[in-house]
């Protein structure tokens, strides 16, 4: 099992990381001037990843994905 934090906390400047769940993923997260850009991954990996929100702290970030069903 991931620790999400864990992952998050280890981008650097320009980064991203694929919150994973099944084949295609649930959320991207990219990391831009310590500022985390969400992007929400279309159920069953169809179309592109669409923007959401933006985050600074990372609790945050991890509640909303979480809250996803």
């Amino acid at each position: 099992m991931f620790n999400a934090k864990d992952e998050i906390l280890k981008l650097k400047n320009g980064e991203s990381w694929v919150w994973p769940e099944s084949d295609y993923g649930k959320a991207e997260i990219w990391l831009k001037y310590n500022t985390y850009f969400l992007f929400e991954i279309p159920i069953y990996g169809g179309g592109e990843p669409r923007f959401y929100k933006q985050f600074r702290d990372i609790d945050s970030l991890i509640k909303m994905v979480e809250s996803w069903s």
